[in-house]
């Protein structure tokens, strides 16, 4: 049996804005194992991303459970937490969130220079990142001056280069036209099946979600069955 990283146990989630109460989650229950490549589907306002935000930590539940290889997660205090998302977590937005006046080079090595890694680590492991996402040749570059989806292969190289085991990506191909799509979700693919990432994808796109291992739709907080 495949050992899950992610536990979900009974978990609730409610947001106030001014007198209402907006209850997202309530009593949420799922495991992720390692290793797995999950797409979530579902309408906007359906819990999608706070999902993601719950599993790196960035948000916490109001009541249950989130254990991560049997550590509960939203029991850590903020330093505790923050050194173990920068071990385990790298994101990948929709925007790409690159930095316009840096190269590629130094966008990837961003997560790395908080750490006490020396500049020849940095370096060796900013040019791996590059090789694997296939953007050795554009380290030079700046964010201007490459693709769309070129910046979204630079945004996975950074995620990817602290060596974290697991992905969260929120609607990683939605700014990218469907080649530049196929060539970031075959990167993913990759990721996935040769390094043994963990995956959660929030997506959209019936053909992204079908570049994944499984499918979950949620709405209004509740996973429900695949639409026909």
């Amino acid at each position: 049996m495949t050992t899950p990283m992610f536990t979900l146990n009974g978990v609730s989630k409610r947001y106030t804005r001014g007198d209402d109460t907006v209850t997202i989650f309530d009593h949420l229950d799922m495991e992720i194992a390692n290793g797995d490549f999950l797409a979530l589907m579902g309408p906007s306002g359906s819990g999608k991303s706070t999902l993601l935000n719950l599993l790196s930590g960035l948000d916490r539940p109001n009541s249950g459970e989130i254990l991560c290889d049997g550590l509960r997660i939203d029991a850590m205090t903020q330093s505790t937490l923050s050194h173990w998302r920068a071990r385990n977590v790298g994101f990948v937005f929709q925007a790409f969130n690159l930095l316009p006046m840096l190269s590629a080079q130094r966008n990837v090595e961003l997560p790395l220079t908080l750490t006490n890694l020396s500049s020849a680590e940095r370096k060796r492991r900013v040019d791996t990142a590059l090789d694997l996402v296939g953007l050795a040749q554009c380290a030079a570059r700046t964010p201007a001056q490459l693709s769309g989806g070129q910046q979204q292969r630079v945004a996975i190289a950074r995620a990817i280069v602290a060596d974290t085991r697991v992905l969260l990506c929120d609607e990683p191909t939605g700014n990218l036209d469907r080649s530049s799509s196929n060539d970031v979700l075959e990167l993913l693919q990759t990721l996935n099946r040769e390094l043994g990432k963990t995956i959660v994808m929030v997506t959209h796109d019936q053909v992204a979600a079908g570049h994944a291992g499984r499918v979950l739709h949620l709405d209004k907080g509740s996973f429900v069955s695949c639409p026909a």
